[in-house]
């Protein structure tokens, strides 16, 4: 569906990265959300000022018969960095408009990590937004970078973000001399993919025949690929993305080991902590067995004023009545 600018926008990222609540948001549209991956999987449209998409391979890859975006909003979770990282920079080599919109910001910041959002555009070369959709903030920061970037005020990258070039670089040059216009990232992809692009014959038999000729191996240039990446992006988030060390948190617990798994300390520190226990335990039951034997107290009086004389009454009030009391009274020692 198009938008009022006649713009197409495909809202993308990592499963249970907050894409389906974003789209809510910026569309008005009630897509399922769920605690999972894998809630929203295939392609829903809406608009709003500016539009959303959900998308799937194809849309990205610009190979999808009905949607052709202009531009990706990758959806990142902010609390889980380096994973959503290595797919939002394979978006940005495939060379198209990109903006990153940045989610679970506070959930980040309870973990202690702090993102110098500035410095991680500036790593990254796109547009990136903090957005909250639950809360609706950052929405209007969103659409400005959305609209920024289609006027061109954000460039894409002209580097790549790794060296695409050299994972394959002969099968590369002989794809992009058969489509001129493709990226260097998108060349591997139709070398691993080619089944999923739409070429006709002639090319998809260059295209093979260029796989065979220069030996490409998908997997191995798969696996190189990947440890690039998070190679590049352990550099980004050296720049931009101040982290907890999980040195000191170590050296914290291992002082607390010290004291209290000491050899002689502390076993006194044990049977001081279950003493206190067992005093803390014994002093905050005292109440309600108080008031559990004063209340069985009062029932007593209560059916011994009420009831006729005799075996019967006895056996009620001082066996039944008593015997539930003395065992009822232990019950809020164990609770």
């Amino acid at each position: 569906m198009l938008n009022p600018l006649g713009v197409h926008i495909a809202l993308v990222g990592n499963p249970n990265s907050g894409k389906s609540s974003l789209f809510n948001c910026l569309t008005g549209l009630q897509q399922k959300v769920g605690n999972f991956p894998g809630v929203t999987v295939d392609k829903k449209t809406g608009a709003a000022t500016i539009g959303g998409l959900q998308a799937t391979y194809k849309v990205v890859m610009k190979e999808d018969e009905e949607i052709d975006p202009d531009l990706l909003v990758v959806v990142v979770d902010a609390s889980n960095l380096k994973r959503n990282l290595l797919f939002c920079t394979q978006l940005i080599d495939l060379k198209q408009p990109v903006v990153v919109a940045l989610t679970m910001m506070d959930l980040a910041r309870r973990r202690g990590i702090k993102i110098d959002i500035a410095a991680l555009e500036r790593e990254l070369g796109v547009a990136v937004v903090a957005v909250d959709a639950r809360k609706g903030k950052g929405l209007q920061e969103l659409k400005k970078a959305i609209e920024l970037t289609l006027q061109g005020a954000y460039k894409v990258p002209t580097r790549d973000f790794i060296d695409n070039y050299a994972l394959a670089p002969i099968p590369i040059q002989k794809i992009k001399e058969v489509l001129s216009d493709c990226s260097d990232y998108k060349a591997i992809h139709l070398l691993t993919h080619r089944d999923s692009f739409i070429v006709p014959a002639p090319v998809q038999h260059q295209i093979d025949a260029i796989e065979k000729e220069g030996r490409f191996n998908a997997t191995k240039t798969q696996a190189e690929e990947i440890l690039q990446r998070y190679a590049r992006i352990r550099q980004v988030m050296q720049q931009a993305v101040l982290e907890p060390d999980p040195l000191q948190k170590t050296l914290r617990t291992e002082k607390l080991d010290a004291v209290l798994l000491h050899r002689r300390w502390g076993y006194l520190i044990l049977l001081t902590v279950l003493f206190l226990l067992f005093q803390s335990v014994f002093l905050l039951a005292q109440y309600p067995m108080d008031w559990i034997e004063m209340g069985f107290g009062k029932a007593g009086e209560w059916l011994t004023l009420r009831l006729p004389t005799g075996k019967v009454t006895d056996l009620l009030v001082n066996g039944v009545l008593a015997g539930l009391g003395g065992i009822l009274v232990f019950v809020p020692q164990f609770s």
